[in-house]
């Protein structure tokens, strides 16, 4: 894999929009990142950077479809989508290929994010909103009621971000040059991106640092080599085969090593759970089978996929962290009030309290219970993303080819929180290590989603429980997969309890339902789950089971249940295809024994567990800064300047401009508007002749005179008159310094004017009444 820096300088405004704006402020906004600034999506980058590679290709392989077009479908993968609508030629019966080039997002630097963090006012002059009407085709003027406003991003920003090519290394020398050609010549080519760009909006320069680009081999190369079969990740997953002992072998004994992941989303992950419409819908979690494929492929030992085929290896579902560890789903027995989620009531307990209007947690995880304390519970936050693909030949979405979609996600910067469990001695000492760094999981990995950085620590197993005195209670922490008699899912307890019994060395029965008569026994659902097989291309068989958050009662048959008993199914899980997450218990956790009463959840949001880095140096990046901040004053003068004007006019001119003609009015405002600095010749030119003319000594009062040749004359008056919040609106080093002396003139002219026009009204508006 080798890694590429990119990054767009952007020579223009610029719009990379939602496709959504706000009633009453901007019709179209521009998309932002969770630094709330903007950024061009991977998504927009594949694009232009495709079609800009696929017109070097065209023109390389001389008008046909030959070598490089080959190329261009290695590197950027094939769209059979686009094959199957017939917008482009069939490429045979073949599963598609996958894209060698990944790509992530384009933001703003680091060091210039953490500067904005801090400067809300700075942040805000990122973007403006432009306006712009619709012509009337037979009038040739502006159609009524069609003004709009665009948000746009300023120019001058430097977009920074990464791409990686699998299996690059494992290429030729000749094919490696073949590849740096290609993108190399598409990025030159690159000269516009985002919304708008065919009347000059978002103008841009691409770069790609990294591929070392031999123009001179490509002149003298008539036929290159074509590209590989396949990208040669050469990566290992959940289905891959592997040398096995035997057909389905038996877990084995002993004790357990763990491996708790912590996986910081950098950025959104969508994990599939539905389409509906043209949108996909996303699960609030990460399930073991999504994460089982990227283990295996770290640890890249046969022994360890045998192991997750027999059991002996675990991969828990990954959920929102909660108090440094793992959410577990709210049990469906605990509810809580409609109006206030923090009244809390577990109805296995206790019977619901008068004026409690129960309503089950939706989407919830909670945290370890500690009697007397409130409960935590957090929601995993999730985001909402539009994308679109572009018909080439009108150059807009269109149904035939995709059109506009939306991707639900598991929101930038979320932490979540897994289990891998091994066999103790199954694996190498020090096999926790290797499941640290970066992962790509879920959906469209290859660009936008699903990046995210791992840690992996050891942790001890836990020790054994008591079990409590009366009927069992368990609460399922991730879906579980039983069968009947016949081998066919099922939903039915009686099923989990011969499973969980045959586990437990006991033999248990459901406790039946008491109806209304008493607490509850059960608060079950079930659950169907479609998945797809990767590597075959076809979907697998729909899994049917009941869903996490189910809470059962049994009752044991006969036997013990032994505490050590509980501890292994615990880590072990029960059912099927407990390798990929499904089937995690807890057997009597405190929680399902507690009675609330009412008492209030905690719904604070969890501390951040790591103190935040220093802030980087802007350095190369100051410049980019300085536009922005030079924006932001501009902003906080005209509204300064506004306020001035509208009620206090008398400050700014000094008392007694009311009493000056229009005519001298008039040339004020041709001096200001002329203005370069506080030592200019004119203006004291000017000032002097008020004094030395008699006629024009009796029209300007002497208290205006002596205001007028303060704000024009010396450098700081004018901003000890709009006081603006000045630390509030500096980013770079001396720009206070430097941008009062670079907007003087401005400002000044900015508050002269603003208060004349305001005075002209008042004096129209008392000669109307």
């Amino acid at each position: 894999m080798t890694v590429l820096r990119v990054a767009v300088t952007m020579l223009s405004d610029w719009h990379v929009g939602t496709g959504a704006g706000r009633h009453g402020v901007v019709d179209r906004m521009v998309q932002r990142d969770r630094d709330g600034l903007p950024y061009v999506p991977a998504k927009t980058l594949v694009g232009v950077w495709r079609d800009a590679c696929e017109i070097a290709a065209y023109a390389l392989d001389e008008g046909e479809s030959g070598v490089w077009g080959a190329w261009v479908e290695y590197l950027f993968g094939s769209q059979p989508a686009l094959s199957e609508r017939g917008v482009l030629p069939a490429s045979g019966t073949g599963r598609p290929r996958e894209a060698a080039l990944v790509v992530s997002s384009l933001h703003y630097p680091r060091s210039v994010a953490a500067a904005l963090a801090g400067k809300p006012l700075v942040r805000t002059a990122v973007t403006f909103p432009k306006p712009g009407v619709a012509i009337d085709p037979a009038t040739g003027r502006a159609a009524n009621r069609l003004l709009r406003y665009e948000e746009m991003a300023r120019a001058g920003a430097v977009l920074v971000g990464q791409a990686e090519i699998l299996g690059f290394a494992g290429l030729d020398a000749e094919r490696q040059r073949c590849v740096a050609a290609l993108l190399g010549a598409g990025a030159r080519l690159v000269e516009s991106l985002g919304g708008k760009r065919r009347r000059g909006a978002g103008r841009c320069r691409l770069e790609v640092d990294g591929l070392a680009v031999d123009w001179d081999w490509l002149r003298e190369t008539p036929t290159p080599p074509g590209p590989p079969q396949q990208p040669e990740t050469a990566a290992p997953s959940a289905s891959s085969p592997v040398p096995s002992s035997g057909a389905a072998p038996e877990a084995t004994g002993g004790d357990w090593e763990i491996a708790e992941l912590r996986l910081v989303l950098d950025s959104p992950l969508v994990v599939h759970e539905r389409t509906v419409g043209n949108a996909i819908r996303s699960l609030d979690h990460v399930p073991g089978w999504v994460l089982l494929p990227a283990v295996l492929q770290r640890l890249a030992r046969p022994e360890a996929a045998e192991a997750a085929r027999r059991g002996d290896l675990v991969v828990t579902n990954a959920t929102v962290e909660v108090d440094g560890r793992p959410g577990r789903p709210a049990p469906l027995a605990l509810v809580h009030d409609k109006e206030d989620a923090s009244r809390l009531c577990n109805l296995m307990a206790e019977s619901v309290p008068d004026g409690l209007r129960a309503e089950l947690f939706d989407g919830a995880y909670v945290g370890e219970y500690t009697p007397g304390r409130p409960l935590p519970v957090r929601h995993c936050p999730r985001s909402e993303h539009a994308h679109n693909t572009i018909d080439d030949a009108v150059q807009r979405p269109t149904e035939q080819v995709g059109g506009v979609y939306t991707y639900q996600a598991i929101a930038a910067g979320t932490v979540l929180r897994a289990q891998v469990r091994a066999r103790e001695g199954l694996l190498a000492p020090g096999w926790p290590e290797r499941l640290a760094g970066v992962w790509r999981l879920g959906r469209s990995r290859k660009d936008d989603y699903g990046r995210a950085r791992v840690t992996a620590t050891p942790a001890r197993p836990p020790d054994a429980r008591p079990v409590p005195v009366g009927p069992l209670r368990v609460w399922l922490l991730s879906d579980a997969l039983v069968v009947d008699e016949r081998l066919r899912p099922s939903t039915d307890p009686a099923h989990l309890a011969a499973a969980l019994g045959r586990a437990l060395g006991v033999t248990l029965r459901p406790l039946p339902d008491p109806g209304g008569a008493g607490l509850a026994t059960r608060a079950s659902e079930a659950r169907r789950l479609e998945s797809w097989h990767r590597r075959w291309g076809l979907p697998r068989p729909t899994l049917l089971g009941l869903r996490a958050g189910s809470c059962l009662s049994f009752e044991v048959v006969s036997g013990t249940v032994d505490p050590e008993a509980v501890r292994r199914v615990e880590l072990a899980g029960v059912g099927l295809r407990r390798a990929e997450g499904f089937g995690q218990v807890r057997i009597g956790d405190p929680l399902l024994h507690a009675a609330f009463r009412g008492a209030p959840a905690d719904g604070t949001p969890t501390p951040p567990s790591e103190p935040a880095p220093p802030l980087p140096p802007l350095g190369e990046h100051a410049g980019m800064v300085r536009v922005v901040e030079e924006a932001a004053w501009r902003q906080e003068i005209r509204r300064a300047c506004e306020a001035l004007a509208a009620t206090r006019r008398g400050r700014v001119l000094g008392e007694g401009y009311e009493q000056v003609p229009p005519s001298q009015l008039g040339a004020l405002r041709v001096l200001v508007t002329n203005l370069t600095g506080p030592r200019d010749a004119r203006a004291g030119w000017w000032l002097d002749r008020l004094t030395a003319t008699r006629g024009r000594q009796s029209a300007w009062p002497e208290a205006t005179r002596h205001q007028l040749r303060r704000l024009l004359t010396e450098p700081d008056t004018v901003w000890e008159i709009l006081a603006l919040p000045e630390a509030d609106l500096t980013v770079t080093e001396n720009g206070r310094a430097e941008l009062r002396e670079r907007l003087w003139a401005e400002a000044v002219r900015t508050l002269v004017t603003d208060c004349l026009t305001a005075h002209a009204r008042a004096v129209d508006a008392r000669g109307e009444a």
